[in-house]
């Protein structure tokens, strides 16, 4: 790098920190109205109508989409023309003018990802604050959805924010696409896939917010929900013989499965690099009918989650299953997701995602990871997520260059008295900011 390039990225990243600790609080307080939403899986209306508030106060071009997610868009000040008037029914051809433009004179088109909804509190007596109260203490932010993902959420857009603040001095590499998506605790995936459809979306790279402890997630295993359910012939308990009994049969089924999950185990051991190499699956919510003492059950129903290795799925899995010789008469069905959003869009999308992988060869790889040096004047850590993402459609499905890097400890997410750090989440909205920025071939 030669001496001129490396004087811009030391003013660059002063800036940075100047103006990511000037608009901290602001991204805090954004934090603290988004955590006040019950956002549960379909209900996250009341989070999108923040969230659009937000941007309309910082002159930003936002859409929601039919599902109800939020895109919001960020081109270069010296770049943006004006988006029309009549935004509700112009914004799409003005929005699909702009990233062509954008493509076209060598602007990258890079989309954040972050999800609107959280799982529930139900436990409240077992919280030591409200769950939808931000609570500051200790160095960290307490409150449902802080670590699973709305600090992330929160730091994304005020770094679009920031973003258009630094596009006055400095020369930006990226178009940002702001993709806060529903419905990804219910169905990874889906509101995601929906916003790329609806307005035709085709990113350069896709980074997710999901939090790693501000480690770069360079992949995750696949995710397979699906029912065994098995048949009988239902008959009194006194005579159990003249009836065929279908709890027995699904506890044969079980027994399989908690061998393929020990052969798994067995063959690739608990080591991290091992992680995509290994599927692992367990059996709950047990159910049989009638449901009465009385009666032998003609009718069993286990619900089984599976995470994927690489290149696996329901059939070369269920295949698997059934080779077994204590298999029993019993059927493998895929659940299917038929929820509705907060705006009435009803929908049927199977619970079976792929898993993926980025290398670290790729081009995003090195960007993302020169940006952090640069930024922290430290190594990162790369790893693989244990857990499913959106990225199951940009990089599973969609076959897009995909990272991830947020601030929360995974452990922490859908637990009591969830968290995020402070200082995770002011680094976040610094990374955020400085990556549009960033070329690493300077």
């Amino acid at each position: 790098m030669d001496g001129l390039n490396r004087i811009m990225l030391q003013d660059l990243s002063e800036k940075i920190n100047e103006l990511c600790e000037n608009n901290y609080e602001s991204c805090v307080q954004l934090l603290s109205r988004l955590i006040a939403c019950k956002s549960f899986s379909g209900h996250e209306g009341e989070c999108a109508e923040v969230l659009v508030a937000f941007f309309h106060n910082r002159n930003i071009p936002c859409f929601v989409d039919e599902r109800g997610s939020v895109l919001a868009v960020s081109l270069p000040r010296t770049f943006e023309t004006e988006p029309p008037q009549d935004f509700a029914a112009d914004g799409r051809a003005w929005l699909k003018s702009e990233l062509e433009r954008a493509s076209a004179t060598g602007l990258k088109i890079l989309a954040f990802n972050a999800h609107l909804d959280v799982v529930g509190a139900d436990n409240l007596e077992e919280w030591r604050d409200d769950p939808f109260k931000a609570v500051r203490k200790f160095g960290r932010i307490f409150g449902r959805g802080t670590c699973d993902m709305k600090g992330a959420l929160a730091s994304m857009a005020m770094a679009m924010s920031v973003s258009r603040e630094l596009d006055r001095s400095f020369a930006r590499q990226c178009v940002i696409l702001g993709c806060f998506c529903t419905e990804e605790e219910a169905a990874e995936g889906l509101a995601f896939k929906e916003l790329f459809e609806e307005f035709s979306l085709k990113p350069d790279m896709v980074l997710l917010g999901e939090p790693s402890k501000m480690q770069i997630a360079r992949g995750q295993r696949g995710k397979l929900e699906m029912l065994v359910e098995t048949a009988g012939v239902c008959a009194h308990t006194s005579v159990p013989e003249s009836g065929d009994n279908a709890a027995y049969k699904l506890a044969k089924a079980l027994l399989v499965i908690a061998d393929f999950d020990a052969e798994e185990r067995f063959k690739y051991g608990l080591e991290t690099e091992n992680i995509l190499k290994r599927t692992t699956m367990v059996a709950s919510m047990i159910e049989s009918w009638p449901k009465s003492k009385s009666f032998v059950p003609n009718h069993a129903l286990a619900h089984v989650t599976a995470r994927l290795a690489l290149g696996e799925t329901m059939v070369s899995v269920g295949k698997r299953l059934i080779a077994s010789e204590n298999w029993p008469d019993a059927e493998i069905k895929p659940i299917v997701y038929k929820g509705s959003s907060y705006k009435g869009k009803i929908s049927e999308w199977k619970a079976e995602h792929p898993a993926w992988e980025t290398s670290t060869d790729n081009p995003f790889f090195h960007n993302l990871a020169g940006a952090y040096r640069e930024l922290f004047d430290a190594e990162p850590v790369d790893k693989i997520w244990p857990f499913s993402t959106d990225g199951v459609f940009s990089a599973g499905m969609a076959g897009i260059p995909t990272l991830g890097i947020g601030p929360g400890h995974e452990e922490v997410a859908h637990k009591t008295d969830e968290w995020v750090s402070e200082e995770e989440l002011k680094n976040a909205l610094k990374l955020y900011a400085f990556l549009p920025f960033y070329k690493a071939d300077f």
